[in-house]
Formats: C-alpha cells, sequence, structure tokens
C-alpha cells in the first residue's frame, strides 16, 4: 500500500488559525479549541492511506477533491499520484460555501 506526504497550504493552516480564534476567544474555549484543531489535523493526515476518497470536484477546480472531516469541516485537496503527495488547500467549518469560495481561487 502507498503512503503518500499530505502537507496544508498557507491557507489551509490559515484556516486552522480561524476555526481556533473563533472557538477560542468567540467561543470562551481554548481547550476545547486545540482539541477540535489536533482532531482536524489528525483527519486530514489520515489521507496518506487512503488519499482518492471523497468527492471529486473537478467543477470547481481541476483535481479538487472535498471530504469530510468532521461533522462540522470538511478538507479541499489536490492528490498528485506521481509524486504520492496529498496537498490541502483550505478547511471549510460551520458550513461555509466552499463552492463559491472554491470557484473564486
Amino acid at each position: 500500500m502507498k503512503t503518500y506526504k499530505v502537507s496544508l497550504k498557507p491557507d489551509a493552516i490559515a484556516d486552522l488559525q480561524s476555526i481556533y480564534e473563533y472557538i477560542a476567544l468567540e467561543k470562551g474555549m481554548p481547550e476545547v479549541a486545540w482539541a477540535y484543531i489536533q482532531r482536524l489535523e489528525k483527519a486530514c493526515g489520515k489521507l496518506e492511506n487512503a488519499p482518492l476518497r471523497g468527492q471529486k470536484r473537478d467543477d470547481l477546480r481541476k483535481n479538487l477533491r472535498i471530504v469530510p472531516i468532521d461533522k462540522n469541516a470538511v478538507a479541499a485537496f489536490k492528490v498528485d499520484e506521481d509524486a504520492q503527495l496529498v496537498t490541502i488547500l483550505n478547511i471549510f467549518h460551520g458550513g461555509q460555501d466552499y463552492d463559491a469560495i472554491m470557484k473564486g481561487t
């Protein structure tokens, strides 16, 4: 079984930071926020063993895939099978309109 390297683009890292700040600062639950971010990162890491899962969304961007990583979050990513690399482009949380966001980039 191939193992892929999973990489988060700066936008995905910024998304995680925004999610953390929302939960930690606006909701006043920093411990909950940190645990949640760790769960999201772990879920993204699981793509190393099964990168071709999720919904293929070529209508939004060539080779784009969307996969739920939590009941309130999805990851948008691309897979380079030759390089055995999964690149997480964004992490959307709480019902964000990822269709509109991904079409605009």
